[in-house]
C-alpha cells in the first residue's frame, strides 16, 4: 500500500486529554501536515476522565492549575469567566475550587472544535473512529491496522491510549472473573447502574476511582453497606488549605539520594506537626520538582522508593476536595462505608450473591462477606506485559515497545521517544502521559501532562517546519 497523499501524515492513537492536546498544537503549525486521530473506546477530546457519568466527580486538583496549555496555565479559568453557565461563579473563590470533571470535558471539547476552526488550510484532520490493532514498519513510514476499518499510513506515530483498566485481583479462583457479580471497569456507568438498594457491595481497592464508584452509588440510589479493601486500608485524605511550604525544597540538595530525601522529608513533617499544621504542604512544595528527583535517582533507588513508599507517597499525593471527603467521612459514620485492610483468600459465585472470603491484616481472622457485587477499583494496569489489549500485545511482540524497567509504563527516553528491543530512541513513534510514569515518575496530573502535549507536537512538527 503506497500513500496517497503528499503531505507528511501523523497519526495519534487516542482521543484523550494528550491525544486532544497534541493535535491541538498541531493545528496552530502553519506548515502542511496531515493528523489523523484514532480514538474508540471513550468521548473524543474527554476521554473516560472527563466524561463521567457523575456531575460528583470532581477534578482533584483545583481550577487555577487545570489549563490546557503550559504557557497560560490560567487558561481554564478565563474560560470558566467568559462561559455563559459559569461566569456567575464567585471569582474570587473560582481559583481554589475543585470544579467537576465533565465541566473540565466541556472545556476541552471548546479547545479542540476551536482549533479546528481556527486551522490553516496546510493543515487537514480526519478522524478514525475504531480499535488501533497493530502497528507495522513500511519502508520510512509506519502502517497502523484496525479491528475494522482499513489500513493508513503514517509518517510519525503518537501512542496516547491512556489508561488501561485494573488487573483482574486475585480471587483463589479463576472462574469468579467470568461472574455476573464482578465489575472489571469501574470508570463504566455499569459498575454503579441498578445496585440491589440494602445489598452489601465490595469494592477492591482502597483510593480516589473507591470514592468516585461510592458516589455514583449512592447517587444511584444504593442505601446499603459498602466495603472497600485494599492491603493496608490507608485512610484518604482531604485538601486542606495552607500557606505554602518551602523551607524542605530550599535544603534540597544534588546528589539526590532516597535515604537524603526521606530524612529531610521527616525533619520538616516533625517541624509542621509542631506547629499544629497539614504535613500535606511538604508533599505539595515538592510537586514540581518530582520528575527532576526521580530522573536523577539510581535504579536502585527507586526499587526501593516503589517497594518501600508508594502506596504512602500516594495517600499524601493524591487528596480529596474537602466535600466529597466530608461525604465519605459521613458515611463511615454512619456505618454505610467501611475500610479493610486484608486480601481476598477466595471468591464463590452463588445463585443469589457472591461469597468473599478476606483474611484481615492486622488480625488473625478470616472474613466473610456476601455481597450483591465486586467492584475492580485496584487503579490502572501498567504492566505492558499483562495487557490483554491487541495494539500493546503486537507491538510488543514485534519488539516495537518494551516495558520500562519498573513495569510502569513503556520504555523511552525523557521526551517519550520509544525505546524498542534496540534500546535507541525511535523519533518518529512517540507517547506521553500515563505510559512515562516508569520514565518520569510524575506523569498522570494537567501541569505535567500539558508540557509533554506540547513538546510532543514540537517534535513532531520540527521536520516539516
Amino acid at each position: 500500500m503506497i500513500n496517497q497523499y503528499n503531505t507528511p501524515t501523523i497519526a495519534i492513537i487516542g482521543g484523550g486529554f494528550c491525544g486532544t492536546m497534541v493535535a491541538v498544537h498541531l493545528l496552530r503549525q502553519t506548515a502542511p501536515v496531515r493528523i489523523v486521530l484514532i480514538n474508540s473506546r471513550y468521548p473524543l477530546s474527554k476521554g473516560i476522565a472527563y466524561s463521567s457519568y457523575s456531575n460528583k466527580h470532581l477534578l482533584n486538583v483545583p481550577a487555577k492549575n487545570m489549563g490546557a496549555f503550559p504557557e497560560n496555565p490560567g487558561h481554564f479559568i478565563e474560560w470558566l469567566k467568559n462561559h455563559e453557565n459559569y461566569g456567575v461563579l464567585d471569582a474570587q473563590e473560582l481559583p481554589d475550587m475543585y470544579l467537576p470533571r465533565n465541566i473540565y470535558g466541556q472545556y476541552l471539547k471548546d479547545i479542540f472544535e476551536n482549533a479546528i476552526r481556527r486551522k490553516t488550510q496546510n493543515v487537514s484532520i480526519e478522524f478514525v473512529h475504531d480499535v488501533a490493532i497493530d502497528l507495522s514498519k513500511l519502508n520510512d513510514a509506519y502502517q497502523v491496522h484496525f479491528s475494522v476499518s482499513p489500513p493508513i499510513i503514517a509518517n510519525k506515530v503518537v501512542l496516547a491510549m491512556g489508561n488501561h483498566i485494573p488487573r483482574d485481583p486475585e480471587f483463589g479462583n479463576t472462574q469468579f472473573v467470568s461472574s455476573k457479580r464482578y465489575f472489571p471497569n469501574p470508570w463504566l456507568k455499569e459498575a454503579v447502574n441498578h445496585p440491589e438498594k440494602e445489598s452489601n457491595i465490595l469494592i477492591v481497592g482502597n483510593g480516589l476511582t473507591m470514592v468516585d464508584v461510592v458516589l455514583g452509588l449512592r447517587e444511584n440510589g444504593f442505601t446499603g453497606k459498602i466495603y472497600s479493601l485494599s492491603p493496608h486500608g490507608f485512610k484518604i485524605l482531604p485538601h486542606r488549605k495552607f500557606e505554602p511550604y518551602k523551607k524542605m525544597t530550599d535544603e534540597l540538595q544534588k546528589p539526590f539520594k532516597l535515604n537524603d530525601l526521606v530524612s529531610l522529608f521527616r525533619k520538616h513533617v516533625a517541624i509542621l506537626r509542631a506547629e499544629n499544621k497539614s504535613a500535606e504542604a511538604i508533599v505539595d512544595s515538592f510537586r514540581p520538582l518530582t520528575q527532576k528527583v526521580w530522573k536523577e535517582l539510581s535504579s536502585g533507588e527507586k526499587r526501593r522508593f516503589l517497594y518501600h513508599l508508594r502506596h504512602m507517597w500516594g495517600v499524601a499525593r493524591h487528596r480529596l476536595p474537602m466535600q466529597i471527603h466530608k461525604e465519605i467521612q459521613q458515611l463511615i459514620l454512619d456505618d454505610k462505608l467501611e475500610i479493610i485492610a486484608g486480601k481476598i483468600e477466595y471468591a464463590f459465585d452463588k445463585e443469589n450473591y457472591a461469597e468473599i472470603n478476606i483474611r484481615r491484616r492486622y488480625k488473625n481472622e478470616i472474613l466473610q462477606l456476601n455481597v450483591d457485587r465486586v467492584i475492580n477499583c485496584t487503579g490502572p494496569e501498567s504492566n505492558i506485559n499483562k495487557m490483554s489489549d491487541s495494539l500493546i500485545k503486537n507491538l510488543l511482540a514485534t519488539g516495537m515497545i518494551q516495558a520500562d524497567e519498573f513495569f510502569l509504563g513503556i520504555n523511552a527516553t525523557e521526551d517519550g521517544q520509544i525505546l524498542g528491543k534496540s534500546n535507541l530512541p525511535e523519533k518518529n513513534i512517540l507517547t506521553l502521559g500515563t505510559w512515562m510514569k516508569g520514565v518520569l515518575w510524575e506523569s498522570t496530573a494537567i501541569p505535567e501532562l500539558r508540557n509533554q502535549a506540547k513538546s510532543v507536537a514540537n517534535q513532531l512538527i520540527v521536520e516539516f517546519v
